[in-house]
């Protein structure tokens, strides 16, 4: 039956106990008020009182609000809801609101409520005494507690953290939730006490205001304390503003800004600080002067196909960020990559679709170490590649490709291979063919030809050091593997033997071409069985060379593999312009393979070897990782028989976490230089978390020498509290 309010004084409903009853009050045209939809078990009126009572079950909707209680009383002349036991209101935005009784308008705009509590969709939930509902838009509270924490798992368990006061207020136009007289309990235990304190409700999303302060000591720039601003400029823009001030240095400021567009994103970070320099215990030398640093990137999309971007890395100082802790030196921003300590800025572009590919890009470096003199690091301007590929079916494939570089330095250069050089510009022009075919018992054979015309325009910078030199470059070759798979009922294994012989254009690397991009390379298992093991340009590997090896898998039906693989590389003749670092420097090369075994999350492990025919390894890299009992974490071990400064390296590098009791974990994480018998970094500590809050603390050593900053040791202590963020960040050195 459907009744409007006004008519209610001449209809009554009421039906048995255990029935349903079911009335809708329709919007008033005039006044606008909206529907109201009210079910329940047994629902009747008292004609003289104009009231309306429902019991059992009792749902009442206005809109997008959903009221349920055991019993609901409607007083039509005041327009006003009683809700009485198990009042539980919802919204739209899925925040629910419980009460042992309530009593709201008809639009559910005012109200009063006792023994109130409050949950949001998103995490959070406070309680409360008593809660006053004024103009739908603010909750004024009495006797108050807040936590992120869940809170109904357990009826004895205490939250992690709560917020108790006095009073509170939600504002639900700026969302947020200020209080009078709060204490900050950690586990039932008062540790805080405030008058006044304010946070966004969970609700919230961007917007402006002070963040978690960051502050401690450290023996560099002594006691320090960082309040960072966070200011929400529109939808698509932010900045965070972080002033910091120190008791042994001047002041800095750090300016993080992030916006996005249509078309793509823009992130500029920078500091600046008016300062000498200082070593590790805060002595100051020098010149005062400004000193600053940027970092920033951004990509955006020309059309559908192609797109362009930058990355910005500059400081005015070598040791800059080391001084003041800034992090995100050796991070990639943009196309291109550059080495640690050493910053790259770049603006490129690229363009791709199913057959084509290209990029081009401008380069330009600065370096950060004690020996790296930025007038002979190069400017790349720019450099070009472009791939086409060309499908002919049972034909094969015909990659097409074009490269081209433009180097220019201030000053000449002296390589490793003892070339001086000081400008180079180098276009290379080259067409690849590759098939495929099956053929006897089940051998896969796989062709290939390449041509390639290099040309280049070389300046060491005397008077007359500039020249031309071109060269044609040609490859021919194939491989053949012959898979062999059994299968069984708990295992599959693969056996695949594999062969590769290939002839290309000897004495290629004797015209005087500088080496500049292929300074670094070696043969291991990822391209022992490639025709040219040379990735890069300016080297060639010429002459004939031949590849053999076993690759084998096997896979077990409950998601174990294990693979492996083995190889070794003959060339007809030593090249002097490979070094012994390459591992192609003679005849042959050393042994190299590869073992993997997954046996999923509790246990991953896998070595890459090289080893000679004396059975020496020349270079170890070990990993394992994993997640068993009460042990997780990574491991990686790696040793080298020599390195470019000639001296033999080894390392451990450790990531792990024993987990001792629930949510408290002992925490180590090592970077060790085996060789030189010293720590680069060594962390341990203990931490703890939960659904809501994470803490630790800290022993970290820190064992890098730069200049004039040495080693240092701090304590370390993060806690951070989920919805209303880090507490703290102290460091003490």
């Amino acid at each position: 039956m459907v009744l409007r309010f006004a008519c209610l004084a001449s209809a009554v409903l009421t039906l048995a106990a255990g029935e349903s009853a079911l009335a809708q009050v329709s919007a008033d045209e005039e006044s606008g008020v909206a529907d109201i939809l009210l079910s329940a078990d047994t629902i009747s009126e008292d004609r003289d009182e104009r009231i309306l009572t429902a019991t059992g079950n009792v749902e009442v909707r206005v809109g997008e609000r959903v009221l349920r209680a055991d019993r609901v009383i409607y007083d039509e002349d005041n327009r006003s809801m009683q809700a009485q036991g198990n009042v539980q209101i919802s919204d739209s935005t899925g925040t629910m609101q419980f009460a042992d009784e309530i009593e709201v308008d008809d639009e559910f705009r005012d109200g009063f409520a006792t023994r109130f509590s409050m949950r949001w969709q998103n995490g959070g939930a406070a309680t409360a005494s008593s809660a006053v509902r004024t103009g739908g838009r603010r909750h004024a509270l009495e006797q108050v507690v807040f936590t992120s924490c869940p809170i109904c798992e357990q009826e004895d368990k205490t939250p992690t953290w709560s917020l108790r006061a006095r009073k509170a207020v939600q504002n639900l136009d700026t969302k947020m939730i200020s209080y009078q007289d709060a204490v900050l309990e950690l586990g039932g235990i008062p540790v805080l006490y405030v008058p006044y304190f304010a946070h966004p409700d969970p609700t919230s999303g961007r917007r402006s205001g002070l963040m978690t302060p960051d502050f401690g000591v450290s023996s560099k720039v002594g006691a320090f304390y960082e309040q960072p601003y966070y200011w929400a400029i529109s939808p698509s823009q932010e900045l965070t503003v972080s002033p910091t001030i120190y008791a042994n240095v001047n002041p800095l400021v750090k300016l993080d800004y992030r916006q996005r567009f249509f078309s793509g994103f823009l992130r500029l970070e920078g500091s600046f600080t008016n300062e000498k320099d200082f070593d590790s215990d805060g002595n100051k030398f020098g010149e005062q002067s400004w000193r600053s640093h940027l970092y920033g990137e951004g990509r955006f999309a020309i059309n559908q196909n192609w797109d362009w971007g930058f990355g910005v890395e500059t400081q005015t100082d070598d040791l800059y960020d080391l001084r003041y802790d800034i992090d995100g030196e050796n991070d990639l921003r943009g196309l291109y990559s550059s080495q640690p300590r050493q910053l790259l800025s770049q603006i490129y572009s690229t363009g791709q679709d199913e057959d084509f590919y290209a990029e081009a890009g401008l380069l330009t470096f600065q370096g950060l170490r004690a020996f790296d003199d930025d007038a002979r690091f190069p400017k790349v301007a720019p450099t070009l590649f472009a791939e086409k590929v060309f499908d002919f079916g049972d034909k094969g494939q015909v990659s097409t490709q074009f490269s081209a570089a433009a180097l220019f330095r201030d000053e000449a250069q002296t390589l490793p291979d003892s070339t001086l050089t000081k400008d180079s510009v180098r276009a290379t022009g080259s067409a690849e063919w590759t098939t495929q075919t099956v053929f006897g018992p089940g051998l896969v054979l796989s062709p290939f030809a390449l041509g390639r015309f290099d040309a280049y325009k070389l300046d060491n910078g005397l008077p007359d050091g500039s020249h031309e030199v071109s060269r044609t470059l040609g490859l021919v070759g194939g491989q053949v593997s012959w898979p062999l798979i059994r299968t069984g009922k708990s295992i599959d294994i693969v056996v695949e033997p594999i062969a590769m012989v290939a002839y290309g254009t000897e004495d290629a690397n004797q015209k005087g071409i500088p080496n500049e991009d292929s300074l670094l390379f070696e043969v291991d298992d990822s391209n022992v069985f490639k025709p040219d093991v040379v990735s890069n340009y300016d080297l060639w590997e010429g002459g004939a060379r031949a590849s053999v090896g076993l690759s084998t898998t096997a896979r077990f039906g409950d998601g174990i593999e294990i693979n492996g693989l083995f190889g070794r590389r003959w060339r007809d003749q030593p090249d002097s312009a490979f070094d012994t670092l390459s591992n192609l420097s003679g005849e042959k090369s050393d042994y190299v393979a590869s073992v993997n075994a997954d046996f999923g999350a509790p246990l991953r492990v896998g070595a890459r070897v090289r080893f000679d025919d004396e059975m020496s390894f020349n270079r170890v890299d070990a990993t394992v990782a994993g997640d068993y009992w009460r042990i997780s974490g990574n491991a990686r071990y790696f040793r080298t028989a020599a390195t470019a400064a000639g001296a033999e390296e080894a390392g451990l590098i450790l990531d792990g976490r024993f987990r001792i009791k629930d949510n408290w974990s002992a925490i180590v994480r090592q970077y060790r230089n085996i060789t030189e018998n010293r720590d680069i970094l060594l962390s341990v500590g203990i931490g703890y978390q939960d659904d809501c809050s994470f803490f630790s603390i800290a022993y970290e050593r820190n064992g890098g020498q730069d200049r004039t900053l040495g080693p240092s040791d701090s304590i370390r202590f993060r806690f951070v509290l989920t919805g209303l963020g880090g507490i703290s960040d102290d460091s003490v050195d």
